[in-house]
């Protein structure tokens, strides 16, 4: 898979062919969705579980209606709702063979509900303004042609109050401190250099899991994402460290 259509522009974040990435985007997630689970807790060692469960408590109990974007096969936001902070939600991908891959999937609990899946972009969302409580977004952002459409459409479809949730895995800052430290050195350089050979191993798919290390590299730090949020109008953004900076979760509101 070649990386020039991947790049982004460090100014806007756009990459240099939006139609082509995503169309590239699009087919390496049809090809792995079978595996996608699967490949997700193997190599994480399981922490993305959790990364996914602390995203969900930062939800207001409150929340009612949550639109997951870029939401895959649907784990996040079946992690959302069995925290109890979600009723219903809307499982937003644009590629629906992840769809199809969660098909089935339901909420711990006596309830057992299941998600509402939708073939969208989260880049031009089929929404009124103002429809969710919350919109959160798993491992998916660092994806999208141009992020800055993606946290617009986010607050577009956000009530006044509402809250955004991104966990992902953000470039390394080197001068960054606090909550928004990146990974050591060894941790890299397992994702650079074993990612794509475990993804040919055991994900089939080499080129695919090539492009999922090498889009962490090409992507906003954690600290740039925080930015980018306030840009947009968001309030309240926070930055909070996961698993020795692995992945981060950035957050923040939309204006009452």
């Amino acid at each position: 898979m070649s990386g020039g259509i991947h790049e982004r522009d460090p100014g806007s974040w756009t990459v240099r062919d939006p139609d082509v990435h995503s169309g590239t985007v699009r087919r390496m997630f049809a090809r792995i969705a079978r595996v996608y689970d699967f490949m997700n807790h193997f190599l994480s060692f399981n922490r993305d579980r959790k990364w996914r469960d602390n995203l969900a408590r930062r939800l207001d109990v409150s929340v009612w209606e949550l639109l997951d974007i870029c939401g895959g096969t649907g784990d996040l936001g079946l992690a959302c709702m069995a925290a109890g902070r979600a009723r219903e939600v809307y499982c937003a991908d644009f590629c629906p063979e992840m769809l199809v891959a969660g098909r089935g999937k339901t909420a711990p609990g006596p309830a057992g509900r299941p998600l509402l899946p939708l073939a969208a972009d989260a880049m031009d969302l089929p929404f009124p303004e103002s429809r969710f409580d919350a919109v959160v977004a798993g491992f998916g952002m660092r994806n999208l042609a141009d992020p800055r459409r993606g946290a617009a459409e986010a607050r577009r479809v956000l009530r006044p109050g509402g809250q955004i949730l991104v966990l992902e895995f953000f470039r390394d800052d080197p001068e960054a401190e606090g909550q928004a430290r990146g990974v050591p050195l060894p941790v890299r350089w397992y994702l650079n250099a074993f990612l794509p050979l475990l993804g040919k191993i055991f994900g089939r798919s080499r080129s695919a899991y090539a492009y999922l290390a090498a889009s962490m590299g090409r992507f906003l730090t954690p600290t740039e994402f925080a930015e980018l949020l306030r840009a947009e109008g968001f309030t309240d953004v926070f930055v909070e460290r996961q698993t020795l900076g692995i992945s981060h979760i950035v957050g923040g509101r939309r204006p009452l």
